[in-house]
């Protein structure tokens, strides 16, 4: 069943009345027939198939069936494409109908014939040789679990059909029949001729009941219905906007790698959530899933499971935990393409864990073992994938696999220094949380083009690299464009050296009383940085670290090879240093967002409000006037607010 690494068949159901599609058919044509942006969906369903290898079609046609064989004859020949037309004389069910086909001998794609899609059927050959089964249904998340037909997964094959007009005990994982499968000729031996029966409601519950091995394949690739008129006008939308190819597994996307508690859910503490009850979303999680998928990025939870391990819930437990949180995601349109879990635990000692799960893995973050595991399975371009985290195990597991890393304040909010087991990494930008973070991820490229274009600059990588200097008050959001900068240019395979002068500042306890600004920040010091660094020679910072206010380790910055060189920092397009630097960005911003932003800073980092106070006084009559005064000479003055989505 299913041993063979090609299927060179097909059959596409095109019966039924069409009900919901009749005002846009008026039932003169047959739904099949309807133009999809101007081609009948038929048709492209036949393009499809053929591009992907599909030889010998059948179409079991139903309503106004007769249409079908004169409008699809060309086409099937224009494509070297095998075609019979069969058209039943009383509906049968999407099962039933099979039977007409009379004996079939091979493996067969079974698909319904108001479904948009583009598939890599080489890649769903492949993995009914791994998971053979007499039938194989094509399943994926949607934006709807709860009002939808439900498949149970375990290890790849089907252990239960959830019908959605079936009353359901909590929240199951959101995997849903798409409306295509693959079935071997022992699945078509089942079923008895002219007797009516429906796939979901009679088939597959009674192989499941014979014990017949019924598998699952769950694919990011494009499939939609498109019988209905929203659904018509949101499939002709994605057509439009080239996002059905782009969803294709042979074409590699960027990805966006979610932690759940403490990013997507609220951290309950003590042992994690062991209940579905103790979900509670996030504000703007939902939102930021949405974001990350409607810019064609692949959306996928990567989390550590430990309580599985320790006995606190078993498997069928867990799913529902995860099941909860998709389907809370799914009510605000956030749906995650892939949910990876780490069972494990290296500790033992807990009552009731279990044994085998008590091992040091390689999918525990901050090893990187689930990331890597989704860029095997699914077409991730980890170099232009990022994660989002609350802790700084999460940041090591970005940094292990080599994947851009944020980590947000709510949850851990990166604080978890105690347990990490190594050196700390570091992230490249910390947001307020989780959807301010993907705002960023799904707008840095366009925000990196703007200000090239603005500034009137082509990074080419040869020849001596601009320089840009980035400044503004403090939390303006001179990091987030400085990072925008760096990573579109490294992305594009160029290397964009980002300077950070905050790592020249002086350390808190080494400041003397009175100390004006520019001191505090070594100002006096930025034109020999600048020389050194045009003449194409490293600089050492003596190192700050912002969190605690105190000194850090040095840190060097090397230009060699960089086709664009950043300065970033409060003061970096000062008037002794304005003439040598090629360009100036000025970074403003409302002094309310500012204040809000000052306080919610200094209270992640656990300054109490008193002192927050206090030091914001200090910057806003010392720090804010001079940092002010660049404005004049700034090439471009810059609001990120209103930039991002």
């Amino acid at each position: 069943m299913g041993s063979e690494e090609v299927i060179r068949q097909a059959v596409i159901i095109a019966g039924g009345l069409g009900t919901r599609a009749h005002s846009m058919t008026g039932d003169v044509i047959p739904k099949a027939l309807l133009p999809l942006d101007g081609v009948p969906i038929v048709i492209r369903q036949m393009r499809a198939l053929a591009a992907e290898g599909i030889v010998r079609l059948c179409v079991l046609g139903g309503h106004l069936g007769a249409q079908l064989e004169p409008a699809l004859k060309p086409e099937a020949e224009a494509l070297g494409m095998t075609l019979s037309v069969l058209v039943e004389a009383s509906p049968l069910g999407t099962a039933g109908c099979l039977t007409t086909m009379g004996t079939v001998t091979e493996d067969t794609l079974i698909v319904y014939g108001d479904m948009l899609f583009d598939l890599d059927l080489a890649a769903l050959a492949r993995h009914r040789a791994r998971v053979p089964a007499a039938l194989t249904i094509l399943c994926h998340p949607n934006d709807h679990p709860r009002t939808s037909d439900i498949v149970v997964e375990r290890n790849g094959y089907l252990t239960r059909l959830l019908p959605r007009k079936q009353p359901r005990e909590g929240d199951f994982r959101n995997l849903v029949p798409a409306g295509l499968y693959v079935a071997s000729p022992a699945f078509f031996a089942r079923l008895t001729p002219g007797v009516t029966a429906d796939m979901i409601h009679d088939v597959i519950p009674h192989m499941l009941a014979d014990g017949v091995a019924v598998g699952l394949y769950d694919t990011p690739e494009y499939m939609r219905d498109s019988g209905s008129p929203s659904r018509h006008a949101a499939a002709e939308a994605d057509l439009r906007a080239g996002r059905v190819r782009a969803a294709h597994l042979s074409i590699k996307r960027p990805a966006v790698f979610f932690d759940c508690d403490g990013v997507l859910n609220r951290d309950v503490g003590g042992h994690g959530i062991v209940r579905a009850d103790q979900v509670e979303m996030i504000d703007g999680a939902a939102e930021a899933v949405r974001l990350a998928r409607e810019s064609g990025r692949l959306a996928i939870a990567v989390t550590n499971r430990p309580q599985v391990a320790k006995g606190f819930l078993d498997r069928d437990g867990l799913d529902g935990v995860i099941g909860r949180l998709e389907a809370e995601l799914a009510e605000g349109k956030g749906v995650l393409d892939r949910i990876y879990f780490c069972p494990h635990h290296p500790d033992r000692g807990f009552p009731g864990e279990v044994a085998e799960l008590k091992v040091d893995c390689d999918c525990r973050k901050p090893k990187p073992g689930m990331i890597l595991q989704a860029a095997r399975e699914l077409p991730v371009d980890l170099s232009r994938s990022a994660i989002v985290g609350d802790s700084l195990r999460d940041i090591g597991a970005a940094r292990a696999a080599g994947i851009w890393a944020y980590g947000v304040r709510t949850g851990y909010g990166l604080k978890d220094a105690a347990n990490y087991p190594g050196p700390l990494p570091v992230a490249d930008l910390v947001f307020d949380d989780v959807l301010d973070a993907v705002r960023f991820e799904c707008s840095f490229a366009a925000l990196a083009d703007h200000v090239h274009s603005r500034l009137g600059m082509t990074l080419t990588g040869s020849g001596k690299a601009p320089l840009v200097a980035i400044s503004g008050r403090s939390r303006a959001g001179k990091s987030t464009l400085a990072h925008a900068l760096e990573r579109h240019g490294r992305e594009q395979g160029l290397k964009v050296l980002r300077v950070q002068l905050d790592r020249w500042i002086v350390p808190a306890a080494d400041r003397t009383p009175g100390m004006a600004a520019d001191q505090r920040n070594r100002v006096a010091d930025y034109s020999a940085i600048i020389a050194v660094l045009k003449d194409g020679k490293p600089v050492q910072a003596p190192g700050y670290d912002a969190a605690t206010r105190g000194a850090a380790a040095p840190e060097i910055f090397d230009p060699a090879g960089a086709a664009l060189i950043v300065l970033e920092g409060v003061f970096a397009g000062h008037a002794t240093i304005r003439e040598t630097v090629d360009r100036s960005v000025f970074i403003d911003c409302a002094d309310d967002i500012l204040r809000a932003r000052f306080r919610s800073f200094y209270r992640w980092k656990g300054m109490p409000d008193e002192d927050i106070e206090n030091l914001l006084q200090i910057r806003m009559t010392d720090e804010w006037p001079q940092v002010d005064r660049q404005r004049k000479s700034a090439d471009m003055i810059f609001n990120l607010e209103g930039c991002l989505p």
